[in-house]
């Protein structure tokens, strides 16, 4: 029995990197809802406006000719009407962006990708709120760029499918003994 626990924490570990990165298929739909983001800087009030960014970047060799991918932002969350949208359906290039002027302007908001067609990986996503600071001559910015990972219950639903794989392999094997 020790033997098989080793075995699972070998192949939960083995498995962890290999769905790390978000990959969206047909129908699928991914979400994300944050109610913060860190200050980078700052940027002159002449020549920029206060409001919110959504830019992602797919991976080049996941992108084939009839994806689509659609993407939304809203102000505060999904359930709400969104504040800018687009659709993806061809490449180059392999980013995207939205924006909405005075939005996100409370460093809150939420973001929606829906994979219509096809099927791409997501190497990078990057929000960003221009916010009007103390200062007349420049305007803050909070910004975040990150790898998006699954949703939590389809990891856990594909590590309890290999965990399962396992135990039952390893009990035919000792039972063959």
């Amino acid at each position: 029995m020790k033997n098989l626990g080793l075995a699972l924490i070998f192949v939960v570990g083995f498995c962890l990197p290999c769905y790390s990165q978000l990959t969206l298929t047909p129908g699928q739909v991914w979400e994300y809802t944050f109610d913060s983001l860190p200050r980078t800087g700052s940027v002159p009030a002449f020549g920029n406006n206060p409001g919110g960014t959504l830019q992602f970047t797919v991976n080049s060799s996941t992108f084939q000719s009839g994806d689509q991918l659609g993407y939304q932002m809203f102000e505060n969350s999904t359930v709400e009407a969104s504040i800018c949208s687009g659709l993806m359906s061809s490449a180059p290039p392999f980013d995207a962006s939205c924006t909405s002027d005075f939005s996100w302007q409370d460093r809150q908001g939420a973001i929606r990708l829906t994979m219509l067609s096809g099927s791409v990986t997501i190497d990078s996503i990057t929000l960003k709120a221009v916010v009007a600071g103390p200062s007349l001559s420049s305007y803050d910015v909070y910004s975040t760029t990150f790898t998006p990972v699954p949703e939590p219950g389809t990891l856990t639903l594909l590590l309890v499918g290999a965990v399962v794989a396992v135990c039952g392999a390893a009990r035919r094997y000792m039972q063959s003994m």
